[in-house]
């Protein structure tokens, strides 16, 4: 009952079209385990036959894994964050804040071999569980660091083409992530031509007051895209005067993206460009590119 109404995956059995096997010939023989070492308010790992998931109590699922595809994209808010290739297909340099199961920090280290990844998590005890997502080992391109992802931003020196926020607790999005102050870091670490990708949950009353307040720090360009489920909404900003870009342009981009198993970027676009539209109907129309 867990797996169902946490996922929708209807006990291991493939969706039409899928090359899955059917596993797991009854509930009896699927494989179940809890492992809880670190208390009752997480994280705790939760495996439900091929889901492996990330939990901050019961109340909170952070991040889920298919056992038989750990590089795989399970979630649909994750997938929309990986659309940040249609702005910036080739960057050099990315932040993360927040890992959980490392979901975003795996695709981006197979999708882009030549980028410099730095994640940064505040809870040791999510590090911790790096092997069982089959998280990379820090190299000459990718680290992990333990901190409070607002205070790095703050006092460490660095230029990122990329910023990602994905910091939930137990509780939510923290308020050290949530303030006007973070996110006017965020453009100013960013520079002019840098991309914000935040994920914020969706919450009429809080994701309004998010938006305003990242609005407020990147010029107005700000467009926001609901991931399938609507318990997410993906936001990208950025200060550049080409943000957000043409429908020509992101045709053209999802065209250059050749179609990977990890997302179809075509796909993408045609979610993003309703996004596209909202904010052109706000816009002067001499400002219009679409």
């Amino acid at each position: 009952m867990f797996h169902d109404l946490v996922f929708g995956l209807r006990l291991e059995r493939p969706e039409p079209g899928s090359a899955l096997p059917d596993r797991y010939g009854s509930a009896g023989h699927i494989p179940i385990s809890l492992d809880a070492p670190f208390g009752p308010t997480g994280p705790m790992l939760f495996r439900f036959g091929d889901i492996l998931s990330l939990l901050f109590g019961w109340s909170t699922v952070q991040r889920g894994m298919r056992v038989s595809d750990p590089d795989h994209l399970l979630f649909d808010y994750t997938r929309v964050m990986m659309g940040f290739r249609l702005f910036r297909a080739a960057p050099k340099h990315i932040e993360m804040i927040g890992l959980g199961g490392g979901s975003l920090a795996k695709a981006c280290y197979r999708s882009l071999p030549d980028c410099d990844i730095t994640v940064i998590e505040i809870d040791p005890d999510v590090i911790a569980l790096r092997q069982q997502f089959h998280i990379p080992p820090d190299d000459h391109r990718f680290r992990v660091i333990c901190a409070d992802g607002a205070d790095y931003l703050a006092a460490s020196a660095g230029r990122p083409d990329i910023l990602f926020i994905d910091g939930f607790d137990s509780k939510g999005l923290p308020p050290t992530l949530s303030r006007q102050g973070f996110y006017d870091n965020c453009r100013a670490r960013l520079g002019p031509d840098g991309l914000l990708v935040a994920n914020l949950c969706d919450n009429s009353m809080a994701f309004a007051t998010l938006v305003r307040r990242i609005a407020a720090s990147f010029d107005g360009r700000v467009i926001a895209i609901p991931a399938e489920r609507r318990g997410n909404r993906v936001v990208f900003a950025s200060a550049d005067r080409a943000f957000p870009p043409s429908f020509e342009m992101l045709g053209t981009a999802a065209q250059s993206l050749s179609c990977q198993e990890i997302v179809d970027y075509s796909i993408k676009a045609r979610r993003i460009m309703p996004a596209l539209r909202r904010w052109a109907k706000r816009q002067p129309r001499s400002q219009i590119r679409l």
